[in-house]
């Protein structure tokens, strides 16, 4: 173990509260970790390196798919209202996302401080100071994938419009009127889908 102190680019204490409102995929995107901030956390925590980005993005976009093609021809008036279903599908995840990215921020922000206070020796007598750090490598390590997992779901939203403007296609849910209404099979694939994104976040913290 070495003394350097990890630092993230930006902490969660300087962001300003009101940006935190901002719940959105783009503010997930642009909080969650990098790569190589996380492992180099991990890394001191003695906790094995991040899965990559592509893999974690590949579960993201297939499983968000999933939810694209239950819409049918009938369709939004415009790309910019099949925006707004997209995002209205994925805001729980982004919810979601956005809390554990946050706490891990947080953590990790205290964790530099009490780094920089203390030298590499007390660091390693210190038990309890080890137990947390790893605690916070694995909440870590979930902020990195659920930035990654989300980031893939909107690579598939994003190539969904695309297509719809290319080629004039239709997106709507079937037998939906509104895109805020959903039906219960629609409403049940929504709940099946976060379960499992979960699922997948529970296990990065256990492996």
């Amino acid at each position: 173990m070495t003394g350097t102190v990890i630092t993230l680019e930006t902490s969660l204490r300087r962001l300003g509260r009101e940006r935190l409102q901002e719940k959105t995929v783009e503010a997930v995107i642009r909080l969650a970790p990098g790569y190589d901030t996380v492992a180099a956390f991990l890394r001191e925590a003695g906790i094995s390196a991040p899965r990559r980005a592509a893999g974690i993005q590949k579960k993201g976009r297939q499983a968000f798919q999933g939810v694209i093609d239950d819409y049918d021809p009938a369709g939004p008036a415009d790309v910019e209202e099949l925006e707004i279903w997209l995002r209205s599908d994925m805001q729980e995840i982004v919810d979601k996302a956005l809390e554990i990215i946050i706490m891990a921020r947080d953590e990790v922000f205290q964790m530099e401080q009490i780094m920089a206070q203390t030298s590499v020796e007390q660091r390693l007598e210190d038990r309890a100071f080890r137990e947390r750090r790893q605690a916070v490598g694995f909440l870590f390590d979930q902020a990195w994938y659920a930035g990654q997992w989300i980031t893939g779901a909107w690579a598939a939203c994003t190539s969904c419009m695309e297509h719809w403007q290319k080629d004039g296609l239709r997106g709507s849910r079937k037998d939906v009127s509104s895109p805020h209404a959903t039906t219960n099979s629609f409403s049940e694939q929504k709940i099946v889908l976060l379960s499992a994104w979960k699922k997948a976040l529970a296990a990065e913290r256990s492996r």
